[in-house]
């Protein structure tokens, strides 16, 4: 025991050591390498014996649904740039970097300090492995990779709640999904994803120990492991507080963990999972706050307007996230409408009439069930929400995404007691109605969904157009709006580097983007399809400078006479507001 422990303790020492030579090359004189070597070495001392009984195979079903959902978006693996384009370009530029060799290692992407670089580096470690160099191909793999994960904690939480079927439900529901979380499992844009899979691994261990009420030195693995995941979650995205939420008041419920001192261990994890975050605030005067900070005023304006945000979730929210996103084809069909409507708070309604009494049971004697988990992550997510949403993102509401998982699982409890229910003779009806009820959802969800898996060449073709013209124009330098300048720089690994300042799209830069277009360039530029290239030529001729023109896919303004500046030209559209960006921000 004492030498397991020590152990132990050294691998949290080269753990920490990882980070801080890794993301801040701190001390100078230790090289990643190091660490992480120590971490290989004592990890393999530690487990050597006990690593099959880890590393265990998934179970059949899990592999089903882990196929099911790779076949479903294997279209975008086929045209990834009709995918990862705009916002998903960040992740992109961070893994591309990283193989470039960049050290340390950015914390962040560049210009939102809250959203972390777990994609970026996963991206960088499959181009070195397989070789390829697509980024938005291998911000694609790592985007399904990380779902993968998600799907696999998903179904061993519901497995442990209410066994095979019920896992098998809610891996199909997840596997065939809604269209707006089949597009954030792919597009890159944000962080989401990434926390999907961490907090959902989470909370696959939590249920773990409530399921076994495990405590003291046998829990201190699950408690640390559980620790670490939910920092690294919310180093991702702080969208992870609904996952840190559920898992402290989980355990905040129960008797045991406040006379378990090696309770202590979740939040000395979830310090080191988030450990980068605390790095870079450190040496970047707190900024971080700018995003978690809310003023007393905009917190009381949410709590007045509380009654009006939940309808706004109810009716618009809810509906999106459940597969009813708008132009879906059946969305005039009123059962489709129903399902839209109806599921979250329905597959809610329906658990609880199921487990209440199991839960309030358990909270009585002090000793939760994993029930639970699904209900409280859903609540923990809603409260962050409503503290927080406002205006347009309720139509797109990707700050909600846990609320699918919990929905899943419940939706997956719900299922399997219909398709076990077998009380005077009605087991083949309630298994009838429980086929149908999936079956629904995921024709709902398929028939949403299928338009936009389809759609990968559509979009990516005038991608493909225009980088094919500026390399053949050999421009290598340029000024576009956000919609084209980070595409453009993207699929082409930078080696046409294009600055978004021309607008009208609000934007964050990469300031070497910006600094390289500014002193060697601009060879072109290229304005939007529904940008007029006249006006952009007039205000060209008023400056007595010729040029050449080709307007397709875009308007490409290149082989000018002189170097026109930005600032000799930025106001040919005349009067008029950004635009917002159309993701993150």
């Amino acid at each position: 025991m004492r030498r397991d422990l020590l152990l132990e303790a050294a691998l949290l020492g080269c753990l920490v050591l990882l980070v801080t030579t890794w993301f801040t090359a701190r001390p100078a004189s230790v090289p990643p390498m190091v660490p992480f070597a120590g971490l290989l070495v004592l990890g393999g001392i530690r487990w050597r014996r006990s690593w099959r009984a880890v590393l265990r195979a998934p179970a059949p079903e899990t592999l089903a649904a882990l196929g099911a959902a790779t076949l479903y978006r294997a279209p975008a693996l086929v045209h990834p740039w009709g995918w990862v384009n705009r916002d998903g370009a960040y992740p992109a530029f961070v893994a591309l970097h990283l193989m470039q060799g960049m050290r340390p290692a950015p914390i962040f992407t560049e210009g939102a300090h809250y959203q972390g670089t777990l994609k970026g580096h996963l991206g960088a470690l499959l181009g070195l492995v397989t070789g390829v160099r697509d980024l938005s191909l291998l911000m694609v793999l790592s985007s399904l990779l990380l779902y993968l994960v998600f799907i696999a904690a998903t179904m061993a939480l519901v497995r442990r709640l209410a066994g095979r079927g019920a896992a098998v439900a809610a891996g199909l529901y997840l596997a065939i999904s809604p269209r707006f979380l089949t597009v954030f499992s792919l597009n890159c844009v944000g962080q989401y994803v990434d926390v999907l899979a961490l907090g959902g691994l989470a909370l696959a261990l939590l249920a773990r120990l409530l399921a076994g009420d495990l405590r003291g030195a046998e829990a201190r693995g699950i408690y640390l492991v559980t620790g670490l995941l939910l920092g690294a979650a919310f180093w991702q995205q702080p969208i992870a507080l609904a996952y840190i939420g559920a898992a402290f008041l989980a355990l905040a419920l129960r008797r045991a963990t406040w006379r378990d001192v090696w309770s202590l261990l979740l939040p000395l994890g979830v310090f080191m999972g988030a450990l980068p975050v605390l790095l870079w605030n450190v040496e970047n005067h707190w900024q971080s706050g700018d995003i978690m900070g809310r003023e007393p005023g905009e917190m009381a304006a949410q709590a007045d307007a509380l009654l009006h945000l939940i309808r706004r979730t109810l009716t618009i929210s809810f509906a999106t996230l459940s597969g009813l996103s708008p132009g879906h084809p059946g969305g005039h069909l009123w059962p489709v409408a129903a399902v839209g409507y109806a599921l979250v708070p329905g597959a809610l309604a329906f658990y609880l009439a199921l487990r209440a009494r199991e839960i309030a049971s358990s909270l009585r004697q002090g000793r939760p069930s994993p029930a639970l988990l699904p209900p409280l992550l859903l609540a923990c997510c809603l409260a962050q929400w409503w503290a927080v949403a406002a205006g347009r993102i309720y139509w797109r509401p990707r700050y909600l995404l846990p609320v699918t998982a919990a929905t899943a699982m419940h939706l997956g409890v719900v299922v399997a007691w219909l398709w076990q229910r077998g009380v005077w003779g009605v087991r083949r009806s309630a298994r009838v109605l429980a086929a149908l009820i999936l079956g629904t959802l995921l024709a709902v969800n398929f028939s949403g969904t299928w338009s936009r898996l389809r759609s990968g060449a559509e979009v990516a073709a005038p991608y493909e157009r225009l980088v094919r013209s500026l390399e053949a124009k050999q421009v290598r330098t340029g000024y576009a709006d956000f919609s084209i300048s980070a595409p453009v720089t993207m699929f082409t690994g930078e080696r046409i580097v294009f600055s978004s300042r021309l607008g009208p799209t609000a934007s964050y830069e990469s300031d070497r983007h910006t600094q390289k277009v500014a002193g060697e360039g601009p060879d072109a530029y290229v304005l939007r399809a529904d940008d007029d290239p006249e006006r952009f030529a007039a205000v060209l001729r008023s400056l007595g400078v010729s040029y050449k023109l080709d307007v397709d896919p875009f308007p490409i303004f290149y082989g000018f006479s002189r170097r026109v500046r930005l600032d000799e030209v930025a106001g040919f559209r005349g009067e008029e507001e950004p635009e917002p960006s159309p993701g993150e921000g």
